[in-house]
């Protein structure tokens, strides 16, 4: 399902007036075009002011061409397989070298529920992440080049609701800080709570939603006192059949950008 989110940083602000004169922000993190393929497989989206475009065939990705927006063609990356599918590696050429050397960009390999990746700069290795799949837990280890261990993160799931995330430093295995997250009824994250090694809470992010499940605010509170660091409103403007079609996002009381909804789709 397609979708496309258009953020504009207004050069001056009135409150409640858009300005689509104002151009649009593509490395916002709030712009978003995302284009699906019959398949159901992405093969065109837009994020941190690039372009990228995804080759298939026989429903595996062969190859990503990423171009700065509305300019040249920076990277294009090559996906190599095994007999069966079984991806093996990755490379890349880019613009820097006038895509005549190809680099590798990462090696992967598979052990039980486990898939290791080796990570290269300038094909040289650089480090190697593992990700392991439990029932209900996900565990992500990274390694120097040598393979001895330096971090981890494990992440715990209740009905695919991500409720706990730990991060450990590795080979000590303590525990330098961990998130827990609660949920409403409608299954939207209400709060991420953030905590230090010593259990102690921290920083702590709270949202509101409204009817349609839409996020009207967020905020960033300190501590068991609740101090409040950072407030961001979402207002938003709906049809008559509950799609929003624009969103004004406010930061601490000031506006920060407008988002043209053209996805137009129906929340429910």
């Amino acid at each position: 399902m397609n979708c496309e989110y258009l953020a504009y940083k207004p050069k001056e602000v009135t409150p409640g007036i858009w300005m689509p004169e104002d151009g649009i922000d593509y490395h916002s993190k709030y712009t978003s075009v995302k284009k699906y393929n019959p398949d159901g497989l992405l093969f065109y989206e837009i994020k941190n002011g690039y372009e990228e475009k995804t080759v298939f065939m026989d429903l595996l990705p062969t190859a990503k061409l990423m171009h700065h927006m509305f300019s040249y063609l920076e990277k294009k990356i090559m996906y190599h397989y095994e007999k069966g599918g079984v991806l093996k590696k990755t490379t890349f050429i880019s613009y820097s070298d006038n895509f005549e050397v190809e680099h590798i960009k990462e090696e992967y390999f598979y052990e039980n529920n486990s898939t290791i990746c080796l990570h290269y700069s300038f094909d040289k290795p650089s480090y190697y992440d593992k990700t392991t799949l439990l029932k209900d837990k996900k565990i992500v280890e990274y390694w120097k080049e040598d393979k001895s261990p330096y971090q981890r993160y494990e992440y715990y799931y209740d009905n695919d609701k991500l409720m706990t995330l730990v991060e450990v430093e590795l080979p000590s295995k303590r525990i330098k800080q961990f998130w827990e997250h609660k949920y409403d009824s409608n299954g939207n994250c209400v709060e991420m709570q953030r905590f230090n090694f010593k259990k102690d809470p921290e920083h702590c992010w709270v949202y509101f939603f409204d009817e349609y499940n839409n996020c009207i605010k967020e905020q960033m509170v300190f501590g068991t006192s609740k101090r409040l660091v950072e407030n961001i409103d979402f207002i938003h403007e709906y049809d008559d059949d509950g799609n929003w079609n624009r969103k004004v996002i406010y930061k601490n009381g000031s506006i920060q950008y407008f988002v043209d909804n053209k996805t137009n789709l129906l929340i429910k």
